[in-house]
């Protein structure tokens, strides 16, 4: 459980961080950064479902941690995408 909080967390900090160095036009886009990885997120923890359907807290944890991994990579993702967008569009043209 600790992972999976220190992860939710890294990407909240790390999105927050990003957006300070935006340009001030591009900075709202890290919500939807967060918003993908919140929803691959929920996706994993409802596909992963069935697998804890017996009852059994280990697989509980399991899921959502494996669903906190994946949530994080996406936001780590969008940010970086973000981020070489953001250069590209504010560089200079000569």
């Amino acid at each position: 459980m600790y992972g999976s909080m220190f992860l939710i967390g890294a990407a909240l900090a790390l999105a927050g961080g990003i957006g300070l160095f935006l340009p001030s036009g591009s900075r709202a886009v890290v919500a939807l950064a967060l918003l993908a990885g919140a929803g691959v997120g929920i996706a994993g923890l409802a596909i992963g479902s069935s697998s804890f359907s017996e009852g059994d807290p280990t697989a509980w944890w399991r899921v959502f941690f494996v669903s906190s991994i994946a949530g994080f990579a996406t936001v780590a993702t969008g940010l970086t995408l973000t981020w070489r967008r953001a250069r590209t569009l504010t560089r200079p043209v000569p």
